[in-house]
């Protein structure tokens, strides 16, 4: 399994980043760590409950990262015995939380995104039971559609905000790094709509646009479909667990 030949500007936050360019470099591609969003902590509020609740729902490996450590303060993890269910968006959020103990952690069988998360039986019918979302600081999106749906179901829909989210400006030398590589058809691999926003207004000052991306590598389908409104020529749905990515990106370079 070679990615020779393949360049990747990784624009993830810098947490993430550096594992990813390691993985596609140890593949035999070129990558390089140019992040676009900038990841801080946020003093989370108290969550309203007397007890754990019925679920948890880790949006992303940020809301893993900041959320375990404060859930665990708050004794919001129910231990082995209890029956709670541990839920991860997306594979490389699981692999966070398996990192930090949580091992008996689920992912939609049908996707990465909130959608699938939506589709899975579990969630079906979830009138009544207590669903504690761990998030980021951010609007709309699928983090809105997966608390509207759940409490349009009759489930009892709470938020742990642990992190914020900041769009980044590169510097002049870093965007110049990013203007060659998207100008020689480097492939860009994204993992939100704010990542996307920040990757355009970044271009917009080396007199670039996101249609000028050869190829784009995105996490689910909304951010897909951002892309493509935005006129990027070629967009790849991906998995941002490192394994799972060099194996996708084999295949589309067969």
């Amino acid at each position: 399994m070679s990615l020779k030949g393949l360049d990747v500007i990784v624009t993830r936050p810098r947490e993430s980043a550096d594992a990813t360019v390691r993985a596609l470099n140890a593949a035999g591609a070129t990558a390089v760590a140019l992040p676009l969003l900038e990841i801080s902590a946020l003093e989370a509020a108290k969550v309203p409950l007397a007890s754990p609740p019925d679920a948890i729902i880790f949006v992303s490996s940020h809301a893993a990262e900041y959320g375990v450590p404060e859930l665990s303060r708050q004794r919001m993890i129910a231990n082995a015995a209890a029956p709670q269910e541990v839920y991860a968006v997306g594979r490389a959020t699981a692999s966070r939380l398996a990192a930090l103990g949580l091992v008996h952690v689920s992912t939609p069988a049908s996707g990465e995104d909130s959608e699938a998360l939506l589709a899975e039986p579990t969630f079906a019918s979830p009138a009544g039971r207590s669903i504690l979302i761990v998030k980021g600081a951010s609007g709309g999106g699928g983090r809105q559609l997966l608390e509207d749906t759940l409490v349009q179901r009759g489930a009892i829909v709470y938020n742990l905000v642990c992190y914020r989210r900041e769009l980044k400006t590169l510097t002049a030398a870093e965007r110049r790094q990013l203007a060659v590589g998207v100008r020689n058809g480097a492939a860009v691999l994204i993992g939100s709509v704010e990542t996307l926003e920040s990757l355009g207004n970044n271009l917009a000052r080396e007199e670039l646009s996101l249609a000028d991306v050869a190829h784009m590598l995105v996490p689910h389908r909304r951010v897909a479909g951002a892309a493509m409104t935005a006129g990027v020529p070629r967009v790849s749905v991906v998995s941002l667990e490192d394994n799972k990515l060099v194996e996708t990106l084999s295949t589309l370079q067969a």
